[in-house]
């Protein structure tokens, strides 16, 4: 019985120890960097919105560079929404869960079209897809997963944006 005791401890604490953390690294506003850009700020003025999803939103402007950052807050104020335009383009845009958690992150091209590697999350963090856009278009192979982090299925998009494959895991 000792032995057996012993045996399952030992299992324990190493067979857990070994396992890699599925625990996600939650990516959240960055106040630092959002301070940044309202000190940069030439003038700011709030808009009132009657939406679910949005209550306010704050535009902080650059006139000189024709830059305007606009922060979208819910009732509880907090941030789910930050776009930035220069000249009418759309040079960042980034939306939030409830919680703080980063919903996606879409890198754009010079038009402000989702351009290159982007990963959609969950409101837990993990992963819910990723793969790459051209020009506004999915392309290539797009992998989603399940709500605790499992590879569920594979799409392959075609260079008009259109599935032409799937591939079931």
């Amino acid at each position: 019985m000792s032995r057996f005791i012993i045996f399952a401890m030992m299992f324990f604490l190493f067979g857990c120890s070994a396992k890699k953390s599925k625990v996600p690294f939650a990516i959240r506003v960055n106040y630092n960097w959002l301070d940044s850009i309202k000190l940069a700020s030439d003038s700011a003025y709030i808009k009132k919105y009657a939406t679910n999803k949005f209550a306010n939103a704050t535009y902080y402007l650059k006139y000189k560079e024709a830059i305007i950052c606009q922060v979208m807050k819910d009732t509880e104020d907090t941030i789910r929404q930050i776009i930035i335009t220069k000249n009418n383009k759309r040079n960042f845009v980034a939306e939030y869960y409830a919680n703080g958690q980063l919903v996606a992150n879409q890198p754009l091209d010079s038009f402000g079209q989702y351009n290159g590697a982007a990963t959609y999350y969950y409101q837990n963090g993990l992963i819910e897809s990723k793969g790459d856009y051209a020009h506004g278009l999915k392309k290539g192979i797009w992998e989603n997963y399940s709500l605790n982090g499992k590879l569920t299925v594979k799409a392959k998009y075609d260079c008009n944006g259109n599935i032409n494959k799937l591939i079931e895991k």
